[in-house]
């Protein structure tokens, strides 16, 4: 049990550095990509909210209570 545990460790520390390394190369997106996307993700999140705002007649987040299902 005791060598399990550490060829485990031997295994996972390599592979998590290689993971980490392969991850940060510009073999996949490199920042300026990321910023990108983000920028676009963060314009869908902003209009899903309006949306439920407009939707429920809430004109102030904090005005807003959910409904429980136990009242």
């Amino acid at each position: 049990m005791i060598t399990a545990f550490f060829t485990g460790v031997v295994v996972a520390i390599p592979t998590s550095l290689l993971a980490m390394k392969l991850l940060n190369s510009s073999l996949f997106i490199d920042n300026q990509e990321l910023r990108h996307i983000n920028e676009k993700i963060s314009i869908v999140i902003n209009q899903l909210d309006d949306y439920r705002e407009e939707r429920l007649g809430i004109s102030d987040l904090q005005d807003y209570k959910p409904k429980s299902e136990f009242e």
